[in-house]
């Protein structure tokens, strides 16, 4: 193993998250570097056995702040918000847990042209909330509340 390769890894598996993913308390949390659909996002955070971004409290809404301003891209990111259920009920999913802390820019969620559904994080607004239309492409971020430790397949491979 390469030296550099073996110290990213060692700090990796002492954060307790999975190479590429960055710890916060009890979870750790992917930002995307592809675009998708709030959709095809939240496949995506499934298929690695995780779920887009819960955001559940000013600490962490900071957290993902930081997190984002570390990455040094212009993105709007997918969180794993909607109302699709329920028009202006606003939802965690896949689970349908209900939002409590919010962080929406003044004037939203306006569900223009009776179409924005998926919550979107907007870094152009000072990191607020925006409702969009879900079909749009975005970066998103992925959190993982169960992985803190990696399996032994991505600490050997």
């Amino acid at each position: 193993m390469e030296k550099g390769l073996g110290l990213v890894l060692l700090a990796s598996l002492a954060a307790g998250c999975r190479n590429g993913w960055t710890v916060n308390k009890n979870s750790c949390y992917h930002v995307s570097r592809d675009t998708a659909s709030w959709v095809e996002a939240t496949r995506m955070c499934e298929i690695h056995g995780s779920y887009l971004v819960w955001v559940e409290s000013a600490e962490e809404q900071t957290f993902v702040q930081n997190l984002l301003q570390g990455h040094h891209h212009e993105h709007n990111y997918w969180l794993g918000g909607s109302d699709w259920t329920s028009e202006g009920t606003w939802l965690w999913e896949p689970y349908g847990k209900a939002i409590n802390y919010t962080n929406w820019l003044h004037g939203q969620p306006d569900n223009s042209h009776n179409a924005e559904h998926c919550l979107l994080l907007d870094r152009h607004s000072h990191y607020k909330w925006k409702d969009n239309d879900c079909h749009e492409a975005f970066h998103y971020i992925c959190e993982d509340s169960d992985g803190m430790k990696p399996t032994s397949s991505e600490v050997l491979g």
